[in-house]
């Protein structure tokens, strides 16, 4: 391969790069009704919400669990546009999912990815590049389906025979676990790639374990994640486990954590003593972003990779947490978080405020919850899906939500059900869209 795309500058990818908009308006061959129809049918039976019965009044206005489109696009290779197999160009399928984007790319006829870390990071860059908050490869089974360690607590368990294996790089070119919101654009690029009708599962072999998501004729696409990890070592974290959730003890659940500079917010008594210069020297300090030190309290948990999630800070709870994460500086917070020394292999951040329209006590719980994500190697993205997954299991560890919730990302809402009662697993509901597709010359 050459090197054109390892600057991230690269007249080439500019002037060669060759899309084709992929036209919405063909005819579904998923049944009668019109595309509108049956998405709108989909998100009232998977939201489970009615408008106007005033049981959910401050939550109306919130949008309802939508499917992008539930019509199958054709994306095998047309006349004119050469296979990625053996070509001087590979095709490339751009899709979203609730705003979190990926490249997708069929990478079956080679054991590795065809691009590097640094040429994922041009292709990803928004403005000389395709863009994207990934790249993901559609790769060939391990051969024999053989499973490694972490199968033992994923959906498919150990020694599963995969369909496929999905390997990936963040747009900043590390490569992680792997991604929620990327397994569901993948399953659906998969069905359309290979024609196939739905609905219809996958198992795919990732580094987090196996996944299983399946794709149905609604246009939405749902994921079982597997079991949540909560001990600390399996996060992993060297925050120490509070004892909070008597069913999982070695859980890291509302522990404290420090980030920011190292002043005190309430002065000691030598500084109150001190001459009235350095006090007030201390007092503007104290308004300076990044001088103060600052207390959150976060539950941990390993969706195959991990999650700190918070809904604020000590002395200042509530049944739903106090948050404004509409206004959270979540570009400030977000890296404090992300590179905090107490997480080794870094940090997913997630700030979250359940949403409760009326609660009577403090033993009410809501189906609802607004949440910002600071994802780790991405930043600031409009959803995640394992995010939103670590999400609520954090909630109802914490005693905030029940067990199967709509999660409001900045992006729209995600379905996030834990099966504790049945099998332990997360599922994971939500939409999965290609956008458009093109030609990248190698």
């Amino acid at each position: 391969m050459s090197s054109m795309l390892q600057a991230k500058a690269s007249a080439g990818v500019r002037s060669r790069l060759r899309v084709a908009a992929v036209s919405q308006g063909a005819a579904s061959p998923l049944g009668g009704k019109s595309a509108a129809l049956r998405s709108r049918a989909a998100m009232e039976a998977l939201s489970g919400r009615r408008r106007g019965n005033g049981s959910k009044a401050n939550l109306a206005l919130l949008p309802p669990l939508r499917a992008g489109s539930d019509a199958l696009e054709d994306v095998a290779a047309k006349e004119g546009y050469a296979d990625s197999r053996g070509s001087s160009a590979v095709y490339f399928y751009k899709y979203q999912g609730l705003g979190n984007d990926f490249i997708m790319v069929d990478n079956r006829h080679t054991s590795e990815p065809i691009f590097s870390s640094e040429e994922a990071v041009a292709l990803c860059d928004r403005r000389f590049g395709i863009g994207g908050d990934g790249i993901i490869f559609l790769m060939n089974p391990p051969t024999g389906g053989a499973s490694d360690e972490s199968d033992s607590d994923s959906a498919g368990g150990s020694g599963t025979d995969y369909d496929y294996a999905m390997r990936m790089y963040n747009s900043d070119g590390t490569e992680p676990e792997m991604c929620g919101n990327g397994i569901r654009c993948l399953a659906r690029f998969v069905a359309e790639l290979e024609e196939h009708s739905v609905p219809r599962s996958y198992k795919f072999h990732t580094l987090a374990g196996t996944i299983i998501p399946e794709v149905n004729p609604n246009g939405l696409v749902s994921v079982d994640m597997g079991e949540p990890r909560l001990e600390a070592a399996e996060v992993p974290t060297t925050l120490a486990a509070t004892g909070e959730s008597e069913d999982h003890p070695g859980a890291v659940v509302l522990q404290e954590l420090e980030v920011g500079g190292e002043m005190e917010a309430v002065p000691d008594a030598e500084e109150m003593f001190a001459p009235y210069e350095e006090r007030m020297e201390k007092n503007i300090a104290r308004r300076t972003q990044g001088k103060l030190k600052e207390r959150w309290l976060v539950t941990c948990v390993s969706m195959g990779n991990p999650h700190a999630v918070t809904f604020g800070r000590p002395g200042e709870e509530t049944l739903g947490g106090v948050l404004d994460v509409d206004n959270l500086d979540v570009d400030y917070y977000g890296p404090l978080f992300e590179k905090h020394a107490t997480f080794p292999e870094k940090i997913n951040a997630h700030f979250c405020r359940a949403l409760y329209d009326s609660p009577e006590s403090l033993d009410d719980l809501t189906d609802a919850v607004k949440v910002v994500h600071w994802e780790r190697g991405a930043g600031k993205t409009l959803a995640c899906g394992t995010g939103a997954c670590s999400v609520v299991v954090a909630g109802v560890l914490e005693g905030r939500l029940k067990d199967k919730c709509l999660v409001y990302v900045p992006g729209g809402p995600l379905q996030i059900e834990w099966r504790r009662s049945k099998d332990n697993h997360v599922i994971m509901t939500g939409p999965a869209q290609l956008v458009y597709k093109g030609l990248i010359p190698v």
